[in-house]
């Protein structure tokens, strides 16, 4: 009888009995398994037929919205540049004969406008929201879930501001090591080109885009919708898996270091606190640093630099202390026997999940070799 009762007490929200995962951010898991509440049901260590078909579904769908976004993205994006590029060719071929080459200088020209992020902006943002907004419906996760802060105060924004800043500086030298490394083989890594115009409206257009736009439609996309779902059996796995996702978009060795190593700490944020408001702001803060660095070289601002240079390093040096003490009283969720079986072997088995990585590594090795042509 005493079994009978311990194992009709099943929590749909803790199946498999983690005491290292943050309950309140967990889903149902009788999503997955709908007669977890029956009594006499039980978790085996190795999954079913069913539990992995629903299981890879979920994975799928979060697959099947990701490449809808990087296909809608670039359709998207190239119908807008090519319609800039029309409107451009109507108005200059009133004043004179257009050149065989155009096309190709009017794109070089486009790059450098206000224009080009804006539409580029439009098109991320756009793209990320509608996935969100109609991926949640396909998995029934209600937006407001995405924003249920628990335990999180200004001092705790701070201190994950100053570790988020310790680990972009770090992950930095890292990168840099592993392009020279590349380097002293004779592969030259894609770096993504970086604007350095001094034109009032560009630099708005980058700030509004980096700093605001960016940090909160891509913790919407990828520690919103596809962390969420990623998560339903395991955290651990989850916010790895995320992490990965989000350094492997940006499409370039030294971003996916980054941006693994920040997405780890952004998803153990935000499960931690059922909220995207830490790590969106986390994310400004990291982003907000990186331009103003980018505006002191553009303009030459050696003083501000330095004096901002020198704010930062205090900051970085404290987030090192408070990333030590986190790693001391805080633990990251592991997996048990049981969420490694559901894991990454059903992950390797969901075609369209594997089918936006290909995706997108295929992109990024692509632009590698034609830097090394």
């Amino acid at each position: 009888m005493s079994e009978q009762t311990e194992i009709a007490e099943i929590n749909p929200k803790n199946p498999f009995c983690n005491e290292t995962e943050f309950e309140h951010y967990n889903s149902d898991y009788g999503e997955i398994v709908p007669q977890i509440r029956m009594e006499g049901c039980k978790i085996p260590l190795f999954p079913n037929f069913r539990e992995r078909s629903r299981i890879r579904r979920y994975e799928n769908i979060v697959g099947g919205f990701l490449l809808g976004h990087f296909a809608l993205m670039n359709i998207l994006f190239l119908i807008l540049g090519e319609g800039f590029i029309w409107m451009m060719s109507l108005a200059d071929g009133t004043m004179t004969e257009l050149p065989e080459n155009y096309h190709s200088l009017a794109w070089e020209y486009f790059e450098n406008t206000s224009s080009y992020t804006a539409i580029m902006m439009l098109c991320i943002a756009g793209c990320s929201v509608a996935v969100v907004w109609f991926g949640c419906k396909a998995t029934k996760i209600p937006i407001s879930n995405l924003f249920q802060t628990k335990d999180f105060n200004i001092g705790l924004a701070l201190s994950y501001i100053a570790i988020a800043l310790m680990i972009q500086t770090a992950t930095g030298w890292l990168a840099i090591g592993i392009e020279e490394l590349l380097e002293g083989v004779g592969i030259a890594s894609y770096e993504p080109d970086i604007s350095s115009s001094k034109d009032i409206k560009n630099i708005m257009m980058d700030i509004i885009y980096g700093v605001i736009v960016a940090p909160v439609t891509e913790e919407l996309l990828v520690r919103g919708f596809v962390m969420k779902n990623l998560s339903r059996v395991s955290q651990r796995f989850g916010i790895i898996m995320s992490a990965f996702f989000f350094g492997v978009w940006h499409e370039n060795i030294a971003q996916f270091v980054l941006a693994f190593a920040a997405g780890c700490f952004f998803g153990y944020i935000t499960v931690k606190h059922n909220s995207l408001i830490p790590s969106i702001i986390a994310h400004m803060a990291v982003n907000f640093c990186a331009t103003v660095f980018d505006l002191c070289d553009t303009f030459n601002l050696e003083t501000a630099g330095n004096i901002f240079n020198g704010f930062y390093t205090l900051v970085v040096i404290a987030g090192v202390i408070l990333l030590i003490k986190m790693l001391i009283t805080e633990r990251f969720p592991y997996a048990t026997p049981q969420q490694s079986e559901r894991g990454i072997r059903i992950a390797l088995t969901s075609p369209l999940l594997m089918g936006v990585l290909l995706c997108h590594i295929g992109s990024a090795v692509f632009m590698i070799v034609q830097e090394n042509l």
